[in-house]
């Protein structure tokens, strides 16, 4: 029997969590852009936790998520992208709300690339092994509401040049998954299609396709160690270029959620 209830602990710190992202000066904008709790202070080096913590409103993730006990068969390719890497994910299940969806297809970051874990979105949940997660056009890091984990994204301000990043910003507004409220209501990203506000999903937006914004986000993993990422594609090639141009896409053959993500590990 899953339990939904937060210790007094957890409930007070999704609390604050919730305060903050109301008094923010980074509210979620339409197509999830972000905000939420906020970690200051730059990041120091070492590692960030060892042991997985209890996923607040389990049941609910689970259920409103539209999880499965099964595992992905989407694959991810790697090829060198300058000093970082371009990872081809292959996450094209049946959709997140979907009557008989995929599960999503889970990875962690590595020196030779994205590497897929062979996991159930069920067992995600007690798992500090993955990283990342994709399902259709969500995106999920490990923690919060997501896993057990420690993993944290902050959205770059602007627009900055991907390229031109060498470093992490002395000061970030690190924010773990947490897009359902105290009593485990999901919130959405504004997008219009009642998908989760987690901390990536301004990588989008929704005018018709999904088209990509731009964002460069720096996340931080389990194990200290920081990257810089941005999503480029979420349909194939020309699919991507027409949906930017128009906001619109063919009714078919657009490859949709054949994601294309280019990131590198920061000094």
């Amino acid at each position: 029997m899953r339990s939904s209830t937060a210790s007094p602990l957890v409930a007070a710190g999704l609390a604050f969590l919730a305060l903050c992202a109301c008094g923010s000066d980074d509210p979620i904008d339409p197509g999830g852009a972000g905000g939420g709790g906020a970690e200051g202070g730059g990041l120091p080096a070492g590692p960030v936790c060892s042991e997985p913590t209890p996923v607040p409103c389990e049941d609910e993730v689970f259920q409103q998520m539209n999880l499965q006990d099964t595992v992905a068969a989407g694959e991810i390719l790697n090829e060198q992208d300058g000093a970082g890497i371009r990872s081809l994910v292959d996450a094209t299940a049946g959709g997140p709300f979907a009557s008989d969806p995929d599960a999503y297809v889970y990875a962690r970051f590595t020196d030779a690339g994205l590497e897929k874990v062979e996991i159930s979105d069920e067992a995600s949940l007690q798992s500090m092994d993955w990283d990342i997660a994709f399902r259709r056009y969500i995106v999920r890091i490990n923690s919060g509401h997501s896993g057990p984990s420690c993993v944290t994204a902050a959205r770059l301000p602007g627009t900055p040049d991907y390229d031109g990043i060498t470093e992490a910003p002395g000061e970030l507004r690190l924010r773990s998954d947490e897009y359902f409220t105290e009593s485990c209501e999901l919130i959405p990203d504004g997008s219009g299609l009642d998908s989760p506000a987690t901390a990536l999903s301004g990588y989008w937006t929704y005018p018709g396709c999904v088209k990509m914004t731009g964002l460069v986000y720096v996340l931080r993993l389990a194990d200290g160690r920081s990257l810089k990422l941005t999503v480029t594609h979420f349909y194939n090639e020309q699919t991507q270029a027409q949906c930017q141009e128009t906001g619109m896409v063919p009714m078919e053959n657009t490859g949709s959620a054949n994601f294309q993500v280019r990131w590198a590990f920061l000094p």
